[in-house]
């Protein structure tokens, strides 16, 4: 019995959705540009997120500079204090010499590097905090530190921390407001499909009532007439964004290269995942409110 009933919904959903095809073509086009620009939504998201976190993997070392005349006990202490603090995931002391031959070795320091007479830079401990938040904490600890060069404490930036921080918030709520928005558009795209679907078959409708139809046995086939309609919608939505992704990506690190942007295929299949269960959810929900509203039983 479950099986026949399954079976007479989605050849109804199927013959439905061919029945009004122009209405079934319309929702499936308007949920695709939907799922569209929810998936760049998504994409631009992650993409940042990339960006976000190569900035803060940066940002998360600060580079303490000691100064010459302070004993190697010192900084060995100070080096020992900060690798026990719950803060601090890695100290590393860097002497004069290891400095000079880092900033040498980095080609945009070639010309700079052959006009340096002696080795101006100092000696430093470079230390990777946890978390983005206690970076001013630790920096506000190494400039109280007796060995700290007076002159030039640390490279900790305060205000691009800051701005990373209330950018990456803002960017998390922006893209949920989006999707919000989104979602409820979808759902008002199926529910007037399935009110179109419903309205050409009202007579159908009113005589499996008439017969003792049960409820979900009226409601099933447009539900999943909505689903099915939001897979195909997710399908090619889907298939766009996948074939424009790496170019995007490519275009853009051609233009741009110092943004660390990359091609991630993992994040491919989560979105996949997302939009084709998204568009199957929208499609069901939408269906279901919209038969709910108008089919009377």
């Amino acid at each position: 019995m479950i099986y026949r009933n399954l079976r007479f919904a989605l050849n109804s959903a199927w013959q439905s959705f061919w029945r009004n095809l122009a209405v079934s073509m319309a929702a499936v086009v308007s949920i695709t540009l939907i799922l569209i620009l929810a998936g760049v939504n998504l994409l631009v998201g992650h993409a940042f997120s990339q960006v976000l976190d190569s900035f803060r993997a940066k940002v998360s070392e600060i580079s303490i500079n000691v100064a010459d005349d302070t004993p190697l006990q010192t900084v060995y202490d100070f080096q020992q204090q900060l690798s026990l603090d719950p803060r601090v995931t890695q100290v590393r002391f860097v002497t004069k010499d290891e400095a000079l031959a880092q900033f040498k070795a980095d080609p945009s320091n070639v010309v700079l590097a052959q006009q340096i007479d002696g080795n101006p830079l100092d000696a430093k401990l470079e230390v990777r905090v946890a978390n983005l938040s206690d970076v001013a904490a630790i920096d506000t600890l190494a400039r109280r530190w007796s060995g700290v060069d007076p002159t030039d404490p640390t490279n900790y930036q305060g205000d691009f921390v800051n701005r990373m921080l209330g950018l990456s918030q803002w960017l998390g709520l922006a893209g949920v407001g989006l999707l919000a928005i989104l979602v409820v558009v979808s759902i008002v795209v199926v529910m007037n499909t399935i009110r179109t679907a419903v309205y050409h078959r009202r007579k159908e409708i009113e005589v499996m009532k008439l017969v003792g139809a049960t409820e979900w046995f009226v409601r099933g086939p447009f539900v999943l007439e909505g689903v099915m309609t939001g897979l195909i919608a997710a399908a090619f939505a889907l298939a766009l964004l996948v074939i424009a992704y790496q170019p995007a990506v490519d275009r853009f690190r051609s233009d741009i290269a110092f943004i660390p942007l990359s091609y991630d295929p993992a994040f491919v299949a989560s979105l996949a995942r997302d939009l084709l269960l998204g568009g199957a959810l929208l499609g069901a929900l939408g269906s279901y409110i919209g038969v709910r509203r108008y089919v009377k039983l």
